[in-house]
């Protein structure tokens, strides 16, 4: 049986132009034991970022899995959601981002379906979208503020969190060892005592990318973050986040934002 849920609040942007991808709405919820939301099939991306309680989550194929607070659970863009609280009540953020380039903002923010585990949820950024989320013209702001609540959310665990494959090892190690621009799939092979092609394809079926995407991504991320949260001079960024040279760099920020590092920094 399907409960209606209860809702604190829940705010929509009223964004029409033509951005890759943008702020839809954000909100937040309280479920209390017992309750779910309804089924639905959606077109953006949601993250769901648990603040208390437990949730329930529920995947196309059956699966089940918890989500604790410090926990964040990504839904992309086509799948079915399916969630609510468990035998305690569920306490939750909630974001979505739409527009056609929506799900490869997430995947090249390293942002995988399913699981990770973030910490603390930066509510104050949730706070600010909704604040802001009746005026077009903040969409600027808006997606600022969203960027750095998605930089929050590392490859943490992901969706199953006590697999001890080749793809988890690999990914531990592409997590911590990114910045080094040496890094590559030999490397990364070389390090696990694994072939390389074992290795590529394990990871491929895990999670939907292949390692050098996932590479990229996370020095994406991180070359974002410092973009956005410090005044570091822009070419002393790339060397920090396993980049070899800021031409490079440049042009593979530029396909993630639309924009190149300067002008992100500005936005």
């Amino acid at each position: 049986m399907i409960h209606h849920d209860k809702t604190y609040w829940d705010r929509f942007t009223m964004y029409s132009g033509k951005l890759g991808f943008f702020v839809r709405s954000t909100g937040k919820f309280y479920l209390a034991p017992g309750v779910r939301t309804r089924v639905k099939r959606t077109t953006f991306c949601e993250i769901l970022w648990c603040l208390d309680g437990c949730g329930t989550l529920i995947t196309e194929d059956g699966k089940k899995y918890d989500i604790l607070p410090g926990w964040v659970w990504y839904y992309p863009p086509g799948s079915l959601h399916r969630h609510g609280a468990g035998t305690e009540h569920f306490n939750f953020r909630w974001l979505t981002i739409d527009g056609p380039k929506a799900e490869e903002l997430f995947l090249g923010l390293g942002i995988l379906p399913g699981l990770h585990y973030a910490g603390a949820c930066p509510e104050d950024f949730f706070d600010r979208i909704a604040e802001n989320s009746s005026a077009p013209e903040k969409m600027p702001d808006l997606l600022s503020w969203a960027f750095h609540i998605l930089s929050r959310i590392t490859a943490g665990p992901g969706c199953d969190p006590t697999a001890d494959s080749v793809a988890f090892e690999a990914r531990d190690l592409i997590d911590e060892d990114f910045k080094n621009p040496a890094l590559n799939v030999e490397k990364i092979a070389e390090r696990l005592q694994r072939h390389r092609v074992s290795v590529a394809r394990d990871f491929k079926k895990k999670f939907g990318i292949t390692i050098s995407s996932y590479l990229i991504s996370r020095r994406c991320q991180e070359g974002c973050r410092l973009i956005l949260e410090s005044d570091m001079p822009l070419i002393k960024i790339p060397p920090l986040c396993g980049f070899s040279s800021i031409h490079y760099f440049s042009r593979v920020i530029r396909k993630l934002t639309g924009v190149p590092p300067g002008e992100l920094r500005k936005k």
